[in-house]
């Protein structure tokens, strides 16, 4: 059963579909803008790459924009949206293809399949974003080319010329802090399994 608050994100996206599939601009920059980040994160997920995360998601949205007409018979907008991106975000991971990303060969079965849980995990990774970008500069800086761009602390330390050891310290820094924030969470445990040190 969905909780409460996924049926409120469907409800308001659905609200917003409807307007976009009549050409309001408005409401396509309210759900493109108002999601972005959590699509990003979702994405990043399967690409492990945040430039492929975030392409998958701008063509996605070019794609839903040109397109808002045809598609008429979408029953969930969240659904077809987080299946579409895993959908496309794996191709893109698998193949490592620039181009156009058709989001109509999504199978059906894959639309109708563990929304719930993948809106929870997006939701989560949006408020880790959030919280990385709170970090002090250079904090957020070190962390994020751990986390994202998957650099060793040796690496680091080369391409900002500064020592390993102070690498190790502010990546500790960084995890007190997001654990602190995510404690309660299952967040803690994904922020430490990510992050390489040789």
């Amino acid at each position: 059963m969905k909780n409460s608050s996924s049926y409120r994100t469907d409800g308001i996206t659905s609200f917003l579909w409807k307007q976009i599939q009549n050409g309001d601009k408005d409401a396509f920059e309210i759900l493109f803008k108002g999601n972005y980040l959590k699509f990003c994160a979702f994405a990043n997920r399967y690409t492990q790459s945040m430039d492929n995360a975030r392409e998958v998601v701008q063509e996605l949205f070019i794609y839903l924009w040109e397109n808002r007409e045809k598609l008429s018979n979408i029953q969930s907008v969240d659904t077809y949206i987080f299946s579409a991106i895993r959908y496309n975000s794996i191709r893109k991971h698998n193949s490592g293809i620039r181009g156009d990303l058709k989001i109509s060969d999504v199978p059906e079965d894959e639309l109708l399949v563990g929304f719930e849980s993948e809106l929870e995990y997006a939701e989560l990774q949006e408020q880790l974003l959030e919280a990385i970008d709170s970090l002090p500069p250079q904090c957020q800086r070190i962390f994020k080319m751990s986390r994202f761009e998957q650099m060793t602390y040796k690496q680091i330390a080369e391409v900002l010329d500064i020592s390993p050891k102070t690498v190790e310290v502010q990546i500790s820094k960084a995890l007190r802090v997001l654990q602190k924030t995510f404690e309660n969470q299952l967040l803690g445990i994904l922020i430490l399994t990510m992050i390489k040190k040789s």
